[in-house]
């Protein structure tokens, strides 16, 4: 009898902890300050990227190899069109002129948009491009 009663006992403590149990969350797309890896795209569809300077430096934007460097003075943005997709790999690369360090942050704002804001980075080595590669996946170097 004290045997059932032990094993009742464990039953409806196995089953109280289901239910306190917290269920997991579903995972949500980043949308704001992403990290590279929480950025993906699905490969083939239609791609916008927006550029946006942030710094106090002009910047040279370029898409290897069909948009030579295009300058963007601070609070200028260059809008950048992918309709094939991410296939093959989209390079954009960003720089300086003056080789001061620079930072690429992301952004979602819309499904089929990646919007890249560079700003400042004193004393430290920054981003030099944004790759978008063909599975989709955004990679910062």
């Amino acid at each position: 009898m004290v045997s059932q009663f032990s094993a009742n006992l464990g039953l409806l403590a196995l089953l109280a902890g289901l239910v306190a149990a917290p269920l997991p969350l579903a995972a949500q797309p980043c949308t704001a300050n992403c990290r590279s890896d929480q950025v993906q795209f699905t490969p083939g569809d239609p791609l916008t990227v927006e550029v946006i300077n942030r710094s106090t430096v002009a910047v040279n934007v370029e898409q290897v190899p069909l948009i030579g460097p295009q300058n963007l003075r601070p609070g200028q943005s260059a809008r950048l069109g992918f309709n094939w997709g991410t296939s093959p790999n989209v390079a954009i690369r960003f720089w300086n002129p003056d080789q001061e360090p620079l930072r690429a942050y992301l952004f979602r704002p819309a499904e089929r948009t990646l919007q890249i804001e560079i700003r400042d980075l004193p004393y430290q080595l920054g981003d030099r491009s944004i790759y978008i590669q063909n599975d989709g996946r955004v990679i910062i170097y």
